[in-house]
């Protein structure tokens, strides 16, 4: 099957006769003749009934000839959907993001994106941070939104911010006694935490570093009331005043009356939030546009 067996069988179709086609398509009789005849010989059937006067397609004949019709649509549609793949018209972004991370940073130009590029779907891959850049390194997702690692030499890394984290607490905690200092966040002495209730955050979740920093500052003294995968839970819990536990800065855009953010008097680490992806799977042009989205947003905000 090819263009021509179905561009000479319209011709012959439209002009009555091989003879006729041959004048108007600029080919000798004999030749398109040949050709009809090795399709048939192809086929095993005759395609044109020569008895009629203009010649006629045989029910075979038929078949063929819508059969070229349907792959000559598909074709055409195909080109089309990567004409407009090219021109960002639709498409597919796989983006792999913590619940945290979609919440606070990534919702923020999810609507302008999509106003700008409607055509292009986002698909949302959620996990903890560790399995988001194993998603990344496999090509899961385009790319993921996570944490500084060393851990992975297939990974490109791109930085977008880097975020303080803190210590909070309820404002029922008599702990707040002994906060110290001017301004929105204030700091207290590691050693006033001794034995104080800890909210963690399980294995495989970002902020192990400070965790580890903070049962270094406390002498291994805090008491473990929850492990929790959810940045959120881990807050609702501290509202509650089942415990500390180390929180993002992003939280403290969202006021809460019944937290208290504070730092230790020792400091803990900061974290970078990146773009890590594949270094064997070339970023798709959507991506590297959201990319740089996400980037200036990120340089507004923090």
């Amino acid at each position: 099957m090819s263009e021509i067996d179905l561009e000479y069988i319209r011709a012959i179709l439209k002009y009555g006769s091989i003879t006729s086609a041959s004048k108007k398509i600029y080919i000798s009789q004999s030749a398109l003749s040949q050709h009809i005849i090795r399709i048939e010989k192809k086929l095993g059937v005759k395609i044109f009934n020569r008895d009629f006067k203009p010649m006629k397609l045989t029910e075979a004949g038929l078949i063929y000839k819508k059969s070229l019709e349907d792959i000559e649509k598909l074709k055409e549609s195909t080109l089309l959907k990567i004409e407009e793949i090219n021109k960002l018209k639709i498409g597919e972004l796989s983006i792999g993001s913590t619940d945290y991370q979609t919440y606070f940073f990534l919702s923020k130009i999810l609507n302008e994106f999509n106003k700008d590029y409607p055509g292009i779907k986002i698909k949302l891959v959620e996990a903890k941070t560790d399995q988001l850049n194993r998603f990344a390194r496999n090509g899961i997702c385009d790319f993921a939104i996570t944490y500084e690692t060393d851990k992975y030499d297939d990974l490109e890394s791109i930085n977008l911010y880097r975020e303080n984290v803190y210590l909070a607490m309820s404002t029922k905690n008599p702990l707040k006694k002994d906060l110290k200092g001017k301004g929105q966040i204030k700091w207290v002495e590691s050693k006033k935490l001794l034995g104080q209730n800890i909210i963690r955050m399980k294995k495989g979740q970002n902020l192990v570093l400070q965790y580890q920093e903070l049962d270094k500052f406390t002498e291994n003294s805090l008491k473990t009331v929850l492990e929790t995968d959810s940045i959120f839970i881990a807050q609702k819990c501290v509202r509650e005043n089942f415990g500390l536990a180390i929180l993002p800065e992003s939280m403290l855009k969202e006021e809460r009356d019944d937290l208290i953010y504070f730092k230790l008097k020792e400091g803990l680490s900061s974290r970078t939030t990146m773009i890590n992806y594949c270094k064997n799977h070339k970023l798709k042009r959507i991506a590297n546009i959201f990319i740089d989205r996400l980037k200036e947003y990120a340089k507004e905000e923090f």
